[in-house]
Formats: structure tokens, C-alpha cells, sequence
């Protein structure tokens, strides 16, 4: 997959700068003092920050970035080992528009919103809204669509005429799910009550859920369809599933932030940065369906709100 272009077409319209302190440093002041130390000003068109310039800003040091290694076709290893993918291309490109570094670093999702929660790691991108992750972190403009659907083994879909969440448990069906994620109001209830939970199997990957598919260990997927779909052409299993028609779960999903680490300053930024990218008709063509679309204002030169 070539680089996407975004970079190429915004880092000469807009960069951000950041005076006062290090993310290092979030930890041992208020979120008061911060907000008062932490400046947020716009420039454009400008030269790109100069080294010292970087080492002074709030996000000079990397940012640590969960990723998946098989959420294709947005975050996954090419053949030689390095990570690609529409997601993991927007995420460099909107970073380097801000001029922080980060560091890409495969880990379960489960494992990852700990992680995020401690502070242990800076960023989580496709992430859904919740109550609970709320009380952790803070989140960024969207992005894109995620959207979730039942997958199902080729031919089966459709003896199972599913219209409603709880047809799940009168089909007698056991779905994959991979753990903390999130797939929608809808079915997080049904899996959470004292009926659906029995009709739930948790896995920890998009693969491990594909092989319990293939092998008739789950009944269904609870997933992306063009992800379990990528995934499962990868592994020599093209034309072996298919989607149910019943439309489970639709949203936006955002980069998530740890509070701990990550002042919401910075957060500001990569919002005003990731508006500015759904402008272009590459990102258009790059997540096609799945795209957000921009708001009719009637001026184009408009800041995009969501």
C-alpha cells in the first residue's frame, strides 16, 4: 500500500505549535496549571518546526499508539512486518501534520483500553464513545464509520431469518466477539443480560475469530464485515463467509486518549487536523463508503464541526 497523500497535500496549509510543558510532565500538575501553561496557536502556511522548536513542544516526545496486526484492511502487517493500513496511514499522516512522533504498537484491544486507563500507552484509534471509557479518556474528532453485522459461514445467513438482537437466542446461536470491544448500545446490552451472555464467546483477534468460524466453533461474528472479510481472503478463505443483513450497529469512531498522559490541548489539535483531512477526495477514496461527510455550510474555508 502506498503512503497515503494527505500528508503531501496539508503540510504545507496548516501546523501547530505548542508552548509550556511536556506530556511527561501532565502527571505532576492540575489540569488548572496545565491549561494555563499549554498554548494552542494556528499557522498558515509556515516552514516546518525547526528541532529546537520540537523539543520544546507539549508532544515532543513519541506518543505511544495501540494498533491491531489484523484488522485489515485498516490496521494490519504487510509480508515484510510493517504496519499498514488506511487507519495507520491517517494516523501518521495527522500526527506528522502536528509534528508529534509516535510509536506503533501491536497489542489485543482488550489489553490496550487497560493499558490506555493506566497510562501506560498514550492513543487508541478506532474507538467508540462509552460511559465507561469516558471516565478514562478523552476522545478526538471522528474519523470514520464503524459499523458491525453478523458474519456468518457461506449459505447460512439466511436460515436465519434474524430481525431483532434477542432472534440470537431463539436461533440457539453462539457469536464471537472480540473482548472490550465495542459493537454498539444494542448489543453490548444483550450480551451484558442474564440470557445473551450465554450466547456470546469472546475472542481475543479478528483471526482467532475467523478459525472458530471456519471450524464451526461460534455460529457467528459479531465484526466489521470488510475486515473479517480482508482477514479471512489473507488466510486462503476467500468466499467462505458471508453477511447477514441485520444491521447490528452504525457509528463514528474517534482516536482515544489517556486523561492521564495526553492534555486536551493536544486532543484539539489532532481534532483540527483530522477535519482538515476529510476535506480531501483521497480520504474520500480511501475509506469510500465508510467516509464522514462534510457539512454543508456554504464556505468552504469553514472550520468542519461535528
Amino acid at each position: 500500500m502506498p503512503p497515503a497523500p494527505y500528508l503531501q497535500i496539508f503540510k504545507s496549509r496548516f501546523r501547530f505549535r505548542f508552548a509550556g510543558i511536556h506530556r511527561s510532565s501532565l502527571k505532576k500538575c492540575g489540569n488548572c496549571l496545565c491549561v494555563l501553561l499549554l498554548s494552542l496557536v494556528f499557522i498558515a502556511p509556515v516552514a516546518p518546526l525547526s528541532t529546537a522548536a520540537t523539543q520544546n513542544a507539549l508532544c515532543s516526545e513519541p506518543l505511544r499508539v495501540r494498533a491491531s496486526g489484523d484488522y485489515f484492511p485498516f490496521s494490519h502487517k504487510a509480508p515484510g512486518g510493517k504496519l499498514i493500513g488506511t487507519d495507520v496511514e491517517l494516523v501518521r499522516a495527522v500526527f506528522d501534520l502536528i509534528d508529534c512522533p509516535i510509536e506503533l504498537e501491536i497489542m489485543p484491544f482488550k489489553r490496550a483500553i487497560v493499558e490506555l486507563s493506566q497510562g501506560n500507552i498514550d492513543m487508541v484509534p478506532f474507538a467508540s464513545i462509552t460511559e465507561h471509557r469516558s471516565k478514562f479518556a478523552h476522545y478526538s474528532a471522528p474519523y470514520r464509520n464503524e459499523l458491525a453485522r453478523l458474519i456468518f459461514r457461506k449459505g447460512e445467513a439466511e436460515t436465519h431469518p434474524i430481525s431483532e438482537i434477542n432472534d440470537i437466542i431463539d436461533h440457539q446461536l453462539i457469536v464471537g466477539h472480540e473482548r472490550a470491544s465495542y459493537r454498539g448500545m444494542l448489543f453490548d446490552n444483550f450480551m451484558r443480560s442474564d440470557a445473551g451472555q450465554h450466547h456470546v464467546f469472546h475472542t481475543t483477534t479478528t483471526t482467532e475469530g475467523i478459525r472458530m468460524l471456519e471450524t464451526g466453533r461460534i455460529d457467528a461474528l459479531v465484526e466489521m464485515p470488510s475486515a473479517v472479510m480482508g482477514v479471512a481472503n489473507r488466510m486462503g478463505l476467500e468466499g467462505a463467509f458471508e453477511v447477514h443483513p441485520f444491521p447490528v450497529w452504525e457509528e463514528p469512531v474517534h482516536f482515544m486518549f489517556s486523561q492521564q498522559t495526553v492534555p486536551v490541548q493536544l486532543v484539539d489539535a489532532v481534532s483540527a487536523a483530522i477535519r482538515e483531512v476529510r476535506r480531501t477526495e483521497d480520504y474520500k477514496v480511501a475509506f469510500g463508503h465508510l467516509a464522514l461527510p462534510i457539512p454543508n455550510t456554504g464556505d468552504p474555508s469553514a472550520p468542519l464541526m461535528d
